[in-house]
């Protein structure tokens, strides 16, 4: 019997207290755990403080949520930066510690996992750039350019094996166009003052002064007179300005012997040697490589393949050099964002109820000896009294209503989006409603359904742009719809009524900065009230008559975006952004100079006039 007795007490005000004790404490100790990460934070012990705050946003998400993701965010963000700056001075230990100090903060962090990468891959890559170095030092090109293609092979941008192979190359280009077996007679000083000197004079006076022999085509004119004065200056600067000034050029034979004919387009496709090139593309289009190439260069031949992105070309060594670095300019990979989203929709619910409820109706009824309720007899009529009557009153008579209900409730969604630049990234998160549509033939009087998919739900679309001082440029829309209610038609025919809420937006962002848009507020309130007539309406005192409830709701979408660079945009070298060209008739990367110090002077060709035929 004890124990039944004190049931009822351990389960009325007793337990009321003690439940109402532990909130209490649990109120405290989330308060003084939050001010202990702060303290922990202050310190310098990023781990435990945020270990701390991550409890606490698990815990009570409404309040420590947002809290912990910029509290987090702004921690790594620091940490990268440090990384990077401990990579750039070749410290890379200490970079990786700092990179997996990241991670222990954020497993899935896509920086600090390529960072780790990157660091592995930086030390192979030395270890190829050395043997590359050592290799030049021998002479050995070859081997250089195999240890320089194995680095570029994981690494497509690393900048000194992209140095040492593009200045392998150029070598080899300068070396095939300078024609090198003529280099050191071309470069014998001469002086010429000559004015109105017929064209194999001034190639005779040439060939004793370098031991150089001249073959003129057949076809060139030998009344071809030209006028220069040079003053210390090397064979070859001479050469090639009488061969500029007369529309002509010239090909090497051998290590002692030149060729020399007109620069014409037919004598060009006669004399000139072409090369082909094949040129795989790694990123760009090959149809827009091919229209760029032709619009700047035009190449005599050229073909692509879409299938393999292959480009060939066909032309003399001048062209294809300049295509090379058109190439290289052009040929470059898409940069690309992980954008980090968090969508959270917001729910506060609350009901209020209080007042005296009354009972809504009061009955009276008579009886008689029948016992039929409303069935009298005319003497039982006639002889009505007080006990005649019957009084029927609800049970219970009056209710005290003092109820008040709150709910806040999160939904929370966190996807995590890489994308290329200006490449639109969708995400919906809800259901795809039927709608079904009937469409009559108007002929046959035949009716066909269709059924059409409706995306309710959350649905976000985001289009970035990188640029290249490390800013994202983020097109933004969001909509949040639900099925408000169904709508029957009369012919059966079953629609919705949706409600959306939408935000479109363009924002700028730093890398790993973090923006919050919010805003999206639904707020419904309703009142409802009941009580005596007359009475209920008193001011002051209308509440003791009355029952009144009122309900509020309200919904808010919160968008927390953060972009993180994954690959930045390369930048191509700086001879390859610019560079000769050569004329608009020929192209060429090698522009017409002479040597520093030397005096010129001249006056273009003049053709004498030819002797009538016999």
């Amino acid at each position: 019997m004890n124990l039944i007795r004190k049931t009822p007490w351990a389960t009325g005000p007793r337990a009321a207290a003690c439940l109402l004790s532990i909130a209490l404490l649990s109120g405290c100790a989330t308060y003084w755990d939050a001010r202990r990460a702060d303290r922990l934070l202050a310190q310098g012990q990023t781990d435990a403080g945020l270990a701390m705050l991550e409890g606490l946003a698990k815990e009570d998400p409404a309040q420590y949520r947002l809290r912990y993701m910029q509290v987090r965010d702004g921690a790594l963000r620091e940490m990268l930066a440090s990384a990077r700056q401990l990579a750039s001075r070749g410290k890379p230990a200490e970079a990786e510690e700092t990179y997996r100090a990241m991670l222990r903060i954020d497993p899935q962090n896509e920086l600090a996992l390529s960072g780790i990468d990157a660091l592995a891959r930086g030390s192979r890559e030395a270890e190829y750039l050395a043997k590359a170095n050592a290799a030049l030092k021998n002479g050995d090109t070859d081997a250089a350019l195999d240890a320089l293609q194995a680095v570029l092979s994981a690494n497509p941008g690393q900048p000194e094996a992209q140095r040492l192979q593009q200045g392998i190359e150029l070598q080899r280009n300068r070396g095939l166009a300078a024609d090198p077996v003529l280099s050191d007679a071309l470069r014998k000083p001469v002086t010429l003052e000559l004015r109105d000197v017929a064209l194999p004079t001034v190639l005779e006076i040439l060939s004793r002064t370098s031991n150089v022999n001249f073959i003129l085509d057949k076809d060139l004119k030998n009344d071809i007179r030209t006028t220069i004065f040079a003053k210390n200056t090397s064979v070859a600067d001479a050469l090639n300005l009488v061969l500029r000034t007369n529309q002509l050029a010239r090909k090497v034979l051998n290590e002692s012997t030149l060729l020399i004919y007109a620069d014409t387009e037919e004598k060009r496709r006669h004399y000139e040697d072409l090369v082909i090139r094949t040129f795989h593309l790694k990123n760009a289009d090959p149809r827009k490589m091919q229209e760029l190439v032709k619009t700047l260069i035009a190449p005599k031949s050229m073909v692509v393949d879409d299938r393999l992105k292959m480009m060939i070309v066909r032309d003399n060594l001048d062209v294809i050099a300049a295509t090379e670095r058109l190439v290289a300019a052009y040929d470059v990979a898409d940069p690309e964002v992980l954008l980090e989203v968090e969508i959270l929709e917001i729910n506060a619910n609350g009901l209020l109820n209080a007042g005296i409820q009354y009972p809504n109706r009061l009955a009276a009824g008579v009886r008689g000896s029948a016992g039929v309720p409303g069935q009298l007899t005319v003497d039982e009529l006639r002889g009505l009294g007080r006990n005649s009557f019957q009084l029927f009153l609800p049970d219970p008579l009056l209710v005290l209503n003092l109820k008040q209900t709150g709910e806040d409730s999160k939904t929370l969604a966190n996807p995590r989006i890489r994308v290329s630049n200006r490449q639109k990234a969708k995400v919906l998160i809800g259901d795809k409603v039927p709608v079904i549509t009937t469409t009559i033939n108007q002929n046959s009087s035949a009716s066909t359904e269709s059924i059409n998919y409706l995306d309710v739900g959350l649905k976000l679309e985001v289009t970035p742009e990188i640029h290249v001082n490390s800013e994202v440029t983020i097109a933004i829309e969001l909509e949040v719809s639900s099925v408000v209610k169904e709508i029957r038609s009369t012919t059966g025919l079953l629609a919705y009524q949706i409600g959306t809420r939408n935000a479109n937006t363009v924002l700028r962002l730093r890398d790993g900065e973090t923006q919050v848009l919010a805003g999206l507020i639904k707020d419904e309130q309703s009142r409802s009230s009941a009580g005596i007539p007359g009475l209920g309406e008193v001011p002051g005192v209308g509440r003791v008559f009355s029952n009144q409830t009122d309900t509020k709701g309200r919904s808010e979408i919160v968008l927390l975006i953060t972009p993180r660079i994954v690959r930045t945009m390369p930048m191509p070298a700086a001879h390859v952004l610019e560079f000769p060209s050569g004329t608009f008739d020929n192209a060429s990367v090698r522009p017409m100079r002479l040597t520093p110090g030397g005096q010129y002077g001249g006056a273009p060709a003049v053709l004498s006039p030819a002797e009538p035929s016999p």
